[in-house]
């Protein structure tokens, strides 16, 4: 094939000048990555029900020493596969027990996955769309925001990332070069099942058929080179698998794998339900502020020459790696942001095709439209910032009020520059935009914001009025922050897999047979029933919001 030759063909001497290029822009992007992804950090207590659950489990790890098997509050819980928990407990042994630690997988997975990005496609001659591309994904909202939560899905995107390149690789590769890629490939596959469970590798098997088949290079595939590579993913998976099994047995497979991979996405057992289009709109909110861009790609699809150009090709594998995903979630009963973030590297790609052609003097009325749409986005944004930080901090003065009006103004010189037609300097603008949000937010909105989007100060409270062998629980609130800043000193429930919330008062009663005394955490509207209840006494210890901590005994 065409495209094949001319890829097998890219290898050539870098010029002086190049080299010089290349570096300020890996410099450029390497910057703008580390601030996005880093920053603030570790300024916010753990969001939504998710990072503190996998905070513990990790700090249960590191603590007891045991790798293998997944616990939350001393309870066997195989929601997840290890590699996030391994990685969280490594940065606990450096960085002590804290958000930052927990985070930092997320935000280096992230920032793996640009530099793969970037060095990939400029191991093709692609040095324009790699730093389009890469810019555009270190930019996006949505895997943003997923590089500052302790969660998989970031860790997930990075081997799938990694693994897809490597297979477009091994499509373009010859001689030992081949199977080295394939094994690559499978590889990263097996740290993607590591991350997220079997996810990691079906996803990625379908969106490398297609893409081959579509190419018309499925007989290129030998047989062998796959062996190999299945080789290696089993080396890779059994790390963890094998040994976990080898100890859990059936209870493992029941639980990881028909529960929360099978039932989980054939049925709502897990109180996630959407509408079939909530994925498309994910994807296309998530890929602010450059969505509008998808406008002119999706006209350009039409025209991809699959069998003589190598940047149409992986363009193709681009859409592909967006649509397979996208199918496949979109039909799942329980979803989730989080479940297509690994589709935001291929979204880059898409998007910086159309930058790359912007910067090339491309004149397309829809790309023109796309660019103008753009500008008007960020600065909605910028405005949207100062309106929301005037709201939630309103008496901010001195040097903080530039801080608030740094992305507008950033914003009004981005479109400035495409009216004067400075291509360069309108991407880099609409990207420092964001960068200055992310300034903006975590230095002035973090502060005010804390107790409302974290059960931090609440849990502390909770956690340090707990008596000897006290612990916490749930009644009807399920608000999962207590179960890592008590240390783990929450009651479990083994027969439903997670922490224990009763639903109504016999539950809670039934609990209090076998413990003195709890601490749970409710809402004000459920209080009235519980006080009222002759069975209990009951005592106010902490406050938050609309949240309540009481400690519950049996009279």
């Amino acid at each position: 094939m065409q495209a094949q030759s001319s890829i097998n063909e890219s290898k050539i001497i870098v010029e002086p000048q190049h080299a010089a290029n290349r570096s300020s822009a890996l410099i450029a992007i390497l910057a703008a990555s580390a601030f996005a992804f880093f920053f603030g950090l570790g300024r916010l207590g753990f969001l939504g029900p998710d990072e503190p659950r996998y905070a513990e489990v990790a700090r249960e790890m590191f603590v007891s020493g045991d790798y293998i098997s997944t616990r939350l509050c001393g309870c066997l819980w195989f929601e997840k596969p290890a590699l996030l928990y391994w990685l969280s407990a490594i940065g606990y042994r450096f960085f002590g027990v804290n958000e930052l630690a927990a985070r930092l997988p997320s935000a280096v997975a992230a920032l793996m996955t640009v530099l793969v990005l970037y060095g990939t496609l400029h191991r093709f001659r692609f040095g324009r769309l790699a730093a389009s591309a890469s810019l555009v994904l270190a930019t996006s909202g949505i895997f943003i925001a997923y590089a500052h939560v302790a969660v998989p899905d970031m860790i997930l995107t990075a081997a799938t990332t990694a693994a897809l390149l490597a297979a477009y690789a091994a499509s373009t590769a010859t001689g030992r070069a081949r199977p080295a890629y394939w094994a690559a490939s499978f590889g990263f596959m097996g740290l993607g099942v590591l991350a997220k469970g079997l996810v990691g590798i079906v996803l990625v098997l379908a969106i490398i058929a297609a893409y081959f088949l579509l190419t018309k290079q499925l007989k290129q595939v030998r047989s062998r080179d796959l062996v190999l590579g299945l080789a290696v993913f089993l080396v890779v998976a059994a790390s963890w698998y094998a040994p976990v099994t080898m100890k859990h047995g059936w209870s493992f497979i029941e639980e990881f794998f028909i529960r929360h991979h099978f039932q989980r996405y054939t049925s709502n057992e897990f109180g996630h339900p959407q509408p079939i289009f909530f994925f498309p709109l994910v994807a296309l909110a998530g890929a602010a502020p450059w969505t509008f861009l998808l406008v002119p790609a999706i006209a350009r699809v039409r025209s991809l020459r699959l069998r003589d150009n190598a940047r149409d090709s992986l363009l193709a594998l681009a859409w592909i790696w967006v649509a397979v995903p996208l199918i496949f979630f979109s039909f799942s009963e329980s979803k989730l942001p989080g479940y297509i973030v690994p589709i935001s590297p291929a979204l880059a790609v898409i998007i910086g095709v159309e930058i790359e052609s912007f910067w090339r003097g491309d004149r397309r009325r829809t790309l023109n439209a796309a660019l103008w749409l753009t500008a008007l986005t960020v600065i909605g944004m910028s405005v949207a910032l100062v309106v929301y930080s005037r709201r939630e901090a309103p008496d901010i003065s001195g040097f903080p009020v530039t801080l608030e009006y740094l992305p507008l103004a950033i914003a009004v010189g981005s479109i400035v520059a495409l009216a004067a037609n400075r291509r360069r300097a309108f991407v880099a603008g609409a990207a420092g935009v964001v960068t200055a949000i992310i300034l903006s937010s975590v230095i002035l909105l973090f502060p005010p914001l804390s107790d409302e989007v974290s059960m931090k100060s609440l849990s502390l409270e909770a956690a340090a009025a707990l008596r000897p062998g006290e612990k916490i629980g749930f009644y009807l609130k399920k608000e999962f922050a207590p179960v890592f800043y008590a240390e783990g000193r929450v009651l479990c429930e083994p027969r439903r897999g997670g922490t224990f919330y009763a639903l109504h008062e016999q539950m809670l009663y039934e609990a209090l047979e076998t413990e003195k005394s709890m601490i749970v955490i409710t809402k004000p509207n459920w209080v009235e029933g519980l006080k009222s209840d002759p069975r209990f006494s009951t005592e106010l210890i902490a406050a938050q919001g609309d949240s309540l901590a009481f400690r519950v005994a049996l009279k």
